[in-house]
């Protein structure tokens, strides 16, 4: 029976490992919402939604969230009829709609003039996808407020996912899928607990943001993490290698936030693929660890902090608060770190002193990762 249950954990952790590689889901991109003011009392709030996202569940004949690959979709829509295509969007639109609450000044608000997409607008956007965008729509909702108002809170459609933000000073604030906003000031006058208030539920949510760009969003930083603990065979050893890959890309992610380092993308994701690709390769030949590695490891590190950066700054710092954002989403990327190291460890300490475990688990997994990473260097260079 004991022999039976370490097989299996060793099993789950194999398996976790395939399933990063042979996933080919959709990757959302955060929904982008605005709420503005304008003269005489007019508002408007706009969303701005990824097509394929929003219309997967309704293909797909379910509500649940998974992975669907945007070919699929996009290749369903274009056989839908027009008739079939109209009644799915009449049924977004109202869906957004009533998941959408706009309360001013405590006063919930009645949208009456809602506003989607229309098929003919749906069916030229599947057809000329804009570039790194994919398939952006666009719902407004438009109205008058009867006085000034103070403050604002807003409340966004579960169907939408998490989203950031952007009221019409502008500020900016993350919004958790299906959650009501703080209340956001639309004047100047803040009070000191509504500041400490506002200061708490900033941290918590970028906190979430860095977590969750780890797990489950993070599957080359997941299998950078994985590559160094399969050689470690000391947890202090893999703690002291973990400081350096932080300390590293810290230093990279405040850089790039603060504009002080700026380099494209195009160039950073192909070389964390082969980061990836290097310390697995590394696992498959090297018997034990050598005392530069830690230095290897620092450099890499520098490398994915530029990766952090602009996962964070596509995301928005919240105003007045980029200290706090920054260090909040730092965190969350650590607790991140942390819980795949001590699951890894869960799964495979039992094994680690076998005289097997360096043929059976550390090549073969090693093997794996390296497959992994240099697939997606190619991926990301073609």
């Amino acid at each position: 029976m004991t022999y039976m249950f370490k097989k299996t954990k060793l099993l789950i952790f194999t398996f976790t490992l395939f399933a990063t590689f042979f996933t080919n889901a959709h990757v959302q991109k955060l929904t982008k919402a605005s709420f503005s003011l304008k003269e005489n009392n007019q508002y408007e709030l706009v969303y701005h939604v990824d097509l394929v996202h929003i219309l997967a569940p309704h293909i797909l004949k379910n509500k649940t969230k998974q992975s669907y690959n945007d070919d699929v979709i996009v290749n369903k829509i274009k056989t839908m009829t027009i008739t079939e295509l109209l009644k799915t969007l009449t049924t977004i639109k109202e869906d957004i709609k009533k998941g959408t609450s706009l309360s001013i000044d405590q006063k919930l608000v009645i949208l009456k003039d809602f506003q989607g997409p229309t098929v003919g607008e749906v069916k030229n956007i599947i057809e000329n996808p804009v570039g790194d965008q994919g398939y952006p729509i666009v719902y407004i909702a438009k109205g008058k407020l009867l006085t000034k108002p103070d403050s604002v809170k807003i409340r966004l459609p579960q169907l939408l996912g998490d989203a950031l933000l952007t009221v019409s000073k502008p500020q900016q604030f993350i919004v958790t899928q299906g959650e009501e906003s703080a209340a956001i000031q639309l004047t100047n006058s803040l009070p000191p607990t509504s500041k400490i208030t506002q200061t708490i539920s900033t941290f918590s949510i970028y906190i979430y943001q860095g977590f969750v760009h780890i797990i489950p969003k993070g599957l080359d930083h997941i299998l950078f993490v994985l590559a160094l603990f399969l050689l470690t065979a000391k947890f202090s050893t893999l703690l002291w290698q973990v400081s350096a890959f932080t300390l590293a890309h810290t230093i990279t992610l405040a850089l790039g936030i603060f504009g002080v380092v700026n380099i494209s993308a195009d160039i950073v994701e192909p070389l964390i693929a082969l980061s990836i690709a290097y310390v697995a390769i590394e696992n498959i030949y090297a018997k034990k660890l050598k005392k530069w590695r830690i230095v290897v490891i620092f450099v890499f590190g520098l490398l994915h902090g530029l990766g952090f950066a602009s996962v964070l700054l596509d995301l928005g710092l919240a105003p007045s608060q980029y200290i706090v954002s920054l260090i909040a989403f730092n965190v969350g990327v650590e607790v991140a770190q942390v819980t795949v190291l001590l699951i890894a460890l869960l799964c495979l300490y039992r094994f680690q002193h076998k005289p097997w475990y360096r043929q059976r688990v550390i090549q073969p997994l090693s093997i794996l990762i390296a497959i992994v990473g240099l697939y997606w260097f190619f991926e990301r260079i073609i």
